[in-house]
């Protein structure tokens, strides 16, 4: 029905965009005020999204295929922006009885494995898990099955999550907690501007200057800054947000298990996940329903928003005449990669704590030690992965 009205003409377009912003503001008036916040946050993390274009896959493999950093360049900003407002947060709330915690995860071989294999499943799928909420949102048909392996993925990972603690595991380590969060922020800092500057003067070397992020002169850029810096100055301050009303960062690769362990129950299975290694460590999280769950809400929140954004965007613009109305062939290659991809991410992030945002982004803003082996893992990931599928098309 959603796919039948979307592609619908008419001149009721703008009255109905206008409808659909009611019927969401309503909606949300009547849940609880720590729900439809929660709800409110994942729209505006959506909107955020997918107003200004901003994602991870992309940027990392603009700059492994042709040495152009402005997207990695800004999710360095994030993460600074990100530290600025996270270390003092960190330590300064709770003395105000404000209970956070970051995410702050064990450094371990699992770690390494699942972000690479996440690395991995991003090259073949074009996209990571915030990105493939997005293309939810955008009704991207392909990406709702990617989905269902993310979440098949992980949650066969999180019935196998006792096997993976028996790897090396090397310890907890915050620079946000465990030293003063100063002195932390200021080396959190001096890794990213030291990425900073190695990922701008590769750029510089290949194409003789580099994009800039911010420009008085441009009259693309609002208030002289592009649109990459807008978003992550709104994603870094959103998630602070979450911090403070959830207790805890952003994050996405929690829903996997979530709603596997919900699609088990429903269907019936026989499948003895309350004696999982995973479930009595999240035992809390596990045994909640999903209108008290966090991360759940915030996920199905940038779901909607991306879906009302880019719905009331297309009623609110003129039809292309030239748009094309059938859907593509599906090829068996395809549907294999995806597959492949989706089971890959799934697991990959259970194991690994997280993804690009809990693994990576709400990670490293906490100062955790993890979150920078995860970047490094699944970028090399990522790469080789590039490297062979650009060795199988040549």
């Amino acid at each position: 029905m959603i796919f039948t009205f979307y592609h619908s003409q008419g001149a009721w377009r703008k009255p109905t965009a206008l409808i659909l912003s009611f019927l969401l503001i309503a909606s949300m008036l009547s849940l609880s005020a720590n729900t439809s916040q929660l709800l409110l946050l994942g729209i505006l993390l959506g909107f955020t999204f997918i107003h200004f274009g901003f994602g991870f896959t992309g940027y990392w493999r603009l700059f492994m295929e042709e040495k152009k950093a402005i997207g990695i360049r800004g999710h360095l900003w994030l993460l600074a922006l990100g530290s600025l407002l996270f270390f003092p947060a960190l330590t300064l709330l709770p003395e105000y009885d404000v209970a956070v915690q970051g995410a702050i995860r064990p450094l371990g071989a699992n770690v390494l494995f699942g972000a690479f294999i996440f690395g991995v499943g991003m090259a073949l799928a074009g996209t990571c898990s915030s990105g493939t909420l997005r293309l939810l949102g955008e009704f991207k048909l392909r990406f709702y099955w990617v989905f269902i392996c993310m979440i098949i993925g992980g949650t066969f990972a999180a019935s196998q999550f006792e096997f993976w603690l028996t790897f090396s595991q090397w310890g907890v380590f915050s620079f946000a907690t465990e030293w003063h969060w100063g002195i932390g922020l200021l080396l959190n800092l001096s890794l990213i501007a030291l990425l900073y500057l190695i990922v701008s003067t590769i750029e510089k070397r290949r194409h003789g200057h580099i994009a800039p992020l911010f420009d008085k002169t441009n009259s693309t850029f609002f208030m002289g800054m592009s649109p990459i810096i807008w978003a992550v100055s709104l994603l870094a301050l959103l998630n602070l947000w979450v911090l403070i009303l959830a207790g805890s960062p952003w994050a996405v690769s929690w829903i996997f298990p979530k709603l596997g362990v919900v699609g088990i129950e429903l269907l019936q299975l026989e499948i003895d996940w309350d004696f999982w290694e995973f479930t009595a460590i999240n035992e809390t999280g596990m045994n909640k329903p999903l209108s008290e769950d966090t991360i759940f809400l915030t996920s199905l929140g940038f779901f909607l928003g991306v879906a009302i954004y880019h719905i009331i965007s297309h009623l609110t613009h003129s039809p292309t005449k030239n748009r094309k109305t059938t859907l593509p062939p599906v090829r068996f290659s395809t549907i294999f990669s995806t597959t492949i991809a989706g089971l890959l991410m799934g697991y990959g992030a259970v194991i690994a704590y997280g993804c690009n945002i809990g693994g990576f982004f709400s990670a490293i803003i906490s100062g955790s030690l993890h979150g920078w082996a995860w970047f490094a893992s699944a970028f090399i990931g990522m790469g080789l992965m590039l490297f062979i599928m650009r060795q199988f098309k040549s």
